[in-house]
């Protein structure tokens, strides 16, 4: 199986788990098309996808982790920091040719 994040080749095994679970979650599916065109803060994910708060927390912070989602962050004029997060994968493309090739592309 060949696992490709925006065109570079990933460790087979720990990209396969990680990923799988990502594409057959709704909720990590809904974060990321949620903020694929702009970034959001995790409030606004919640308000438009109606994920609880506490479950877009742990999917933006397990998506960051696999690459899929971009963290920016200011300052408000409170001096109170906040964070945004927008989506880094706008397409996600399975190919199964056969059992030993499989490719999963991510772009």
């Amino acid at each position: 199986m060949q696992v490709l994040l925006q065109g570079r080749n990933l460790d087979q095994n720990s990209a396969k788990a990680v990923i799988l679970k990502i594409i057959s979650n709704d909720q990590a599916m809904l974060v990321l098309s949620c903020t694929i065109d702009a970034p959001k803060s995790v409030w606004e994910i919640s308000t438009i996808s109606g994920i609880p708060l506490t479950q877009v927390y742990r999917w933006v912070r397990r998506l960051h982790k696999a690459g899929f989602v971009k963290i920016s962050g200011a300052t408000n004029k409170a001096g109170k920091k906040f964070f945004m997060y927008q989506s880094k994968v706008s397409t996600i493309r399975v190919s199964l040719k056969s059992f030993t090739d499989t490719q999963i592309e991510i772009s």
